[in-house]
């Protein structure tokens, strides 16, 4: 029986058009320094809103999403909303599916 159901962890903002270059970058070496753990991760521009990012990571275990949230990555994704543009609040989704 497995007891871990995989996670999903969003962060979105919008970012000024005088940062993204930044931003992407900083994202490409967060991106490479991202535990193995994490089974898949994407940065997306919002094609309805110009300028508006989402940041999609899956993780398997909820440890694992709160071992990368502790992570100098996480505190480099994170910053990187924060500092070049406007976050949201981050969004945990957890995959509650009880069998």
């Amino acid at each position: 029986m497995m007891d871990n159901k995989p996670l999903l962890l969003k962060l979105s903002g919008f970012v000024p058009e005088n940062n993204r270059k930044e931003f992407v970058q900083t994202f490409k070496l967060a991106f490479s320094q991202i535990s193995s753990e994490c089974l898949e991760k994407t940065l997306s521009g919002d094609c309805l809103v110009n300028g508006y990012y989402h940041f999609i990571s899956l993780w398997p275990s909820e440890k694992a999403l709160r071992d990368f949230m502790q992570s100098p990555e996480f505190v480099l994704i994170e910053g990187a909303f924060e500092t070049l543009g406007t976050s949201q609040k981050t969004s945990r989704i957890f995959n509650e599916t009880k069998t």
